[in-house]
């Protein structure tokens, strides 16, 4: 692919391209969807949600999408954009109380706060290690934690990092670093409870960093995308309501993305221990909701993308009693 093959659209030329694939402008006029595209929304980003779309077969349609609206389109990636800023809100919760819970660990064990730290580094890799203070590095001029690095290293990063007190390298760690930390103290600990949710959290790492990087999530809703085991206690969870059947649940959970959606989503009940943060957890995803269900009837042709709507609409509708 280069510029020769694939060479950039003016936003005229990507309106005609989307009328020629069969996108139709019924319902959001051709001038609107020219505005929207300068100054809304970029053409790669919005048309990425034809993916939950069929083709035509033969005859004269040939290759264009079946029933698709711009207007269809635009609402996709409104509803994706309002699920990312749940998701971020939710994944900050976890990091926030899965820290918590490596203090109560460390606490609770008599641990001085650094030994953890050592033993931690110690295990790692030499490539793992160097990644590491490579990582740690690069924000050792940063407005938030540039104090934790003037006040505790003196230069020498791996040694930094492994005498550092626990309560500053929370801090300076990232949420995929953090996750192995979390293993880590699980293992030394012998702590069965943290050893399960670390399979959660890993389960939740990928559409944390996709919805902060401001990825698309709902473009791709197809069956049997998985690619990791799926654990049986959030399978658990989701039988226990009542409006969902098995064959519902395990199509909708073949999906990667509502897969790790749902698990982030039974991660924060698992992990946040307050009650007002969970409330407002719940809250925030309940107004998802009614924002997500807002045009339901525009996809009355696609069953594709109603039955995953349905299935997040029952997990969240359930969320006071089950998730």
């Amino acid at each position: 692919m280069n510029r020769n093959n694939k060479p950039m659209l003016s936003v005229s030329q990507q309106i005609d391209h989307l009328e020629k694939k069969g996108v139709m402008f019924n319902l959001y006029a051709v001038e609107d969807a020219k505005n929207y595209l300068r100054y809304n929304n970029n053409y790669f980003k919005l048309t990425s949600y034809r993916k939950n779309y069929d083709k035509y077969q033969g005859g004269d349609k040939d290759g264009k999408y079946v029933n698709l609206d711009f207007a269809y389109l635009k609402d996709l990636s409104i509803i994706d954009m309002k699920l990312r800023y749940v998701l971020i809100q939710l994944a900050l919760d976890i990091e926030h109380y899965a820290k918590l819970k490596i203090l109560r660990l460390i606490e609770d064990n008599d641990e001085d706060g650094y030994s953890i730290c050592e033993e931690f580094f110690e295990q790692l890799s030499d490539g793992q290690k160097e990644k590491l203070k490579q990582e740690v590095e690069r924000n050792i001029d940063s407005k938030y934690c540039g104090e934790l690095y003037s006040k505790y290293c003196d230069g020498d990063f791996s040694y930094f990092i492994s005498s550092s007190p626990v309560l500053v390298f929370l801090e300076i760690i990232s949420f995929g670093r953090l996750l192995f930390f979390y293993k880590c103290c699980a293992d030394k600990y012998n702590d069965k409870d943290m050893n399960y949710e670390f399979y959660l959290l890993l389960a939740c790492k990928d559409v944390r960093n996709a919805a902060a990087h401001s990825s698309c999530i709902l473009n791709n809703l197809h069956l049997n995308t998985y690619k990791h085991k799926m654990s049986k206690s959030v399978l658990l969870e989701i039988s226990k309501i009542r409006n969902i059947s098995k064959n519902m649940r395990t199509k909708r959970m073949s999906n990667e993305r509502i897969r790790q959606i749902v698990s982030l989503i039974y991660t924060h009940k698992r992990i946040v221990t307050s009650r007002g943060v969970r409330k407002k957890a719940i809250e925030l995803l309940k107004q998802f909701d009614k924002r997500m269900m807002r045009n339901y009837s525009f996809y009355d042709k696609n069953d594709l993308i109603q039955q995953n709507f349905n299935f997040l609409h029952l997990i969240i509708d359930n969320l006071d009693s089950n998730l």
